[in-house]
């Protein structure tokens, strides 16, 4: 591979497939696993805010927090959910 196309993938966050690391099948490591590690699910949401289970619900159908399906299961990323409860304050400082 030439240079020119390496540093281009390693400057989009890419290898080719000779640099990259595998799990021994010769496959990419799953990545799906650190990736959820940054979201939670709806108990530990529950657990973070003083809101009941219908009121999360309500917010959903709403649109008022983000939220990722994965099946039956819902996650949020809490950056994002403070950051949408941030974005629909009222009153006080700026």
């Amino acid at each position: 591979m030439n240079t020119e196309r390496k540093e281009s993938l390693n400057v989009a966050g890419l290898s080719d497939s000779s640099d990259a690391r595998t799990n021994g099948k010769g496959r990419e490591p799953n990545r799906t696993t650190s990736a959820l590690t940054d979201f939670i699910d709806e108990k530990q949401l529950l657990a973070k805010l003083p809101i009941s289970r219908r009121t999360l619900g309500n917010w959903k159908a709403k649109g008022v927090l983000p939220y990722i399906k994965i099946g039956r299961r819902c996650l949020y990323d809490w950056a994002s959910v403070q950051g949408a409860l941030l974005r629909r304050q009222r009153g006080g400082q700026p």
